[in-house]
């Protein structure tokens, strides 16, 4: 796994948790992290780490 894949999931999980609406920062945060894992799904070459 990517330092830097894990680093950005770490902030999206850091923001949610500082947040002060949890409702739209939960939301949102699972948003952005179902767009990621699409993305990486659909064009696994643009997502760098060993192995790919």
């Amino acid at each position: 796994m990517s330092l830097g894949w894990m680093a950005l999931v770490g902030a999206f999980i850091a923001l949610e948790k500082m947040l002060p609406w949890k409702r739209l920062a939960n939301r949102s945060v699972a948003i952005a992290l179902a767009v990621i894992a699409v993305g990486v799904a659909l064009a696994p070459g643009m997502a760098s780490g060993p192995g790919m």
